[in-house]
């Protein structure tokens, strides 16, 4: 038997076929046997599966199991590696032909597990931004007495499934193949867990958008409520597990501190500059978020909002921003704002009149839908560019780092669909593009798509390794294995519109919980959104000045980046913005606490108090939350569940609001503090 083992993990393996047979869970000392780690590849004219391969070679090596199939036309490589101390192993399968080929469908295991008390749960997620019948990624969890395991695989587009206790791995890339091209496949993943103090604790929060929220449609409202009701959520401790995994593929936080201001959604321009006048008032708007100690601002238009210069892009072109663009830039620099260019997928501006395809020149490169139904109808007779096209992705490559190697950037964000219709990447499955000169096999695009903007962002972090990258909401709907090489997640509307300050704090954190312990989202990637308005022009928004703390705080308990949408034109009251920079330089200067996370079991509800624990080598602070009327009582232990490693005693401080002294405690102990009503408490904790 060939064995793969760390001090977390053990995994053993037939020693002919290569096979996994068998999964040892090392923090419960349980055992999950399983067969049929069997992979199969599917392509026009023919079907290799596990049975038809010959093992060429099969060799154990630190870290790392690896092995070489010969199957027909195909040579297939199979790895699967271990970290050091590492909870999961990931599968990889490679393979390359003789021949071109169109490949249908991928298999990466069919494993059927074996353990006492087992019980295997499918989950579904995220539910948001997708139509109904299309679907979310899957997690697959067995439960057993003391622990279980996960397994799934790193794709938005997967077609896995389970059946009795069999769960088939696999997705359809419908990808055209050249002969001796190797295709790397979606890593599969499987890891292990051992059950925690908090697996009963069950979220009181719907994981649906509030009320108000005009973000989706009444179809995605109900999905969302189906899901939420039918379905089973992960135990804590999955959810953490699964986080930690994440965490440790997509790599840790790059950047600090990120307090960013929607351009589009502060009153700023959102077509092209008409005169220099024009200009001067944007550049007031951003000595507004200067003052509010705002760093960071989204351009408030793709492209710097010269849609027509887009429109016209030849082949032998470059991006260059025009003169009234650059004033804006350079006065953005001069005052120490960052700001971000906003690129466009397949369409030059998909929300304003002027915006077209790229390149006339080139109508072969155009998305050929089938006939769509509904809202969907006017993709059809809109057109945009088929992103699943390695000319035009080429090119549009090109055009992204002519704009970021100028300098005049430093971050990068890109909207977009892959229908060309706005800023969902994909709002139904799948995305048909009837084209036969594409990558893609003429129909189903979807994983096509996502691969080409794939590569995009990769090209994008290694010409611009110091960018901050941040990406829409959309991408969030498509699931974490969306968000490769990406810092931040836009995540739109979560609070909707009016509400309180203490109302829409609640709601942010609500929403920061569901997208870590359901979605799976690392925090350090989540962006919370405050004060969401979508006023008209000219119309003062409804900004709330009342517990301006409340939000503040709630945003920075939840990651270190946030995004805002503030009255830079109609104005905010000066002492507001002493509040905004107050806190905003409090996160800067607590940034690498912001950057740890351990939510408190108590959800954000009504007459309760919930939390968050930030700890760095047994020193952080704790967040404390009470929106309710009366003064309540919160409650955290202080041992390793809040990231407590060692000390006999600990002493707990009060550093915000003034007042709340201090506590020594046992470490073990339950730690209690009295929370004023519609307020939060910081505290301080430490070795004594």
């Amino acid at each position: 038997m060939l064995c793969l083992e760390n001090n977390r993990i053990a995994l053993d393996f037939d020693p002919e076929t290569g096979a996994l047979t068998s999964l040892h869970n090392k923090l419960t000392g349980e055992t999950y046997r399983m067969d049929g780690d069997e992979f199969a590849i599917e392509a026009e004219g023919f079907r290799v599966g596990f049975a038809d391969a010959q093992v060429v070679s099969l060799r154990l090596q630190r870290g790392a199991l690896k092995a070489r199939y010969e199957a027909g036309p195909l040579t297939i490589d199979v790895a699967y590696t271990l970290g050091r101390d590492a909870h999961f192993v990931e599968k990889r399968v490679s393979f390359s032909s003789r021949t071109k080929y169109g490949l249908r469908h991928v298999t990466l295991s069919w494993p059927q597990f074996r353990a006492s008390g087992l019980q295997l749960v499918e989950y579904r997620y995220p539910q948001f931004g997708r139509a109904p019948g299309a679907e979310p990624l899957c997690t697959f969890f067995g439960r057993t007495p003391k622990g279980g395991f996960f397994t799934g695989v790193e794709s938005p587009f997967d077609t896995s499934s389970l059946k009795s206790r069999r769960v088939t791995l696999g997705y359809a890339p419908s990808l055209k193949v050249r002969a001796r091209a190797k295709i790397a496949c979606e890593p599969m993943y499987l890891g292990v867990y051992r059950r925690g103090p908090h697996d009963d604790v069950v979220s009181p929060a719907p994981t649906r958008f509030p009320e108000g929220d005009t973000s989706a449609d009444q179809a995605w409202r109900d999905a969302a409520e189906a899901h939420r009701t039918a379905e089973v959520l992960p135990l804590r401790s999955e959810s953490d597990a699964m986080v930690v995994m994440i965490s440790a593929i997509l790599g840790p936080p790059r950047h600090g501190f990120v307090p960013m201001a929607c351009g589009w959604h502060s009153e700023m321009q959102q077509g092209t500059y008409p005169s220099e006048a024009d200009v001067r008032a944007d550049m007031k708007s951003l000595d507004v978020l200067a003052e509010c100690g705002i760093d960071w601002v989204s351009d408030s238009h793709p492209w710097g909002g010269e849609t027509e210069k887009m429109n016209a892009l030849g082949p032998d072109d470059h991006y260059e921003p025009g003169p009234l663009v650059r004033q804006f830039l350079e006065h953005a620099r001069q005052i120490g704002v960052k700001v971000v260019m906003w690129s466009s997928m397949n369409h030059t501006h998909h929300w304003g009149p002027l915006g077209k395809p790229f390149r006339a020149d080139k109508p072969e490169w155009l998305l050929a839908p089938k006939t769509l139904a509904g809202k969907h109808a006017l993709i059809a007779s809109a057109k945009a560019n088929c992103f699943a096209n390695r000319p035009f992705c080429d090119w549009l490559t090109r055009i992204n780092r002519e704009g970021l190697q100028a300098g005049r950037y430093m971050a990068w964000a890109m909207d977009g669909s892959f229908f060309g219709d706005g800023g969902w990447y994909t709002t139904i499955v799948p995305v048909d593009c009837a084209s036969d000169q594409h990558d893609h096999l003429p129909g189903d695009s979807n994983y096509a798509s996502q691969l080409a903007l794939r590569r995009l962002f990769a090209d994008v972090r290694r010409v611009a390794p110091e960018s901050y990258i941040f990406t829409c909401r959309p991408a969030q709907d498509l699931g974490i294995w969306a968000l490769q090489n990406v810092d931040a997640c836009f995540t739109l509307l979560e609070t909707g519109t009016g509400a309180s300050n203490v109302a829409a704090g609640d709601a942010i954190r609500t929403a920061s919980r569901v997208r870590v312990q359901q979605h799976f989202l690392p925090h350090y990637i989540d962006q919370p959104l405050l004060f969401p308005s979508r006023a008209e022009r000219g119309i003062p928004p409804n900004w709330p000045s009342q517990k301006l703390d409340y939000i503040l705080i709630s945003a920075l308990s939840c990651s270190p980046n946030i995004l805002m949408y503030i009255p830079t034109k109609t104005g905010l009251p000066e002492a507001d913005k002493a509040v905004l920079r107050h806190w905003l330089d409090w996160g800067r200067r607590n940034v690498e606490y912001l950057k740890v996370r351990v939510d408190l079991p108590a959800w954000p509800q009504a007459g309760g108090v919930d939390g968050s624990a930030h700890i760095i080598a047994d020193r952080g602070y704790v967040f404390l939350f009470n929106s309710g009327a009366q003064s309540a009582e919160g409650r955290f232990a202080l041992d390793d569940t809040i990231g407590l490693t060692g000390g006999k005693r600990l002493r707990v401080r009060g550093v915000y609001p003034e007042g709340l002294g201090e506590a020594c405690f046992d470490r073990g102990a339950s730690a209690t503090w009295q929370v004023p009503a519609e307020s939060v408490a910081i505290l301080w904790v430490e070795p004594k």
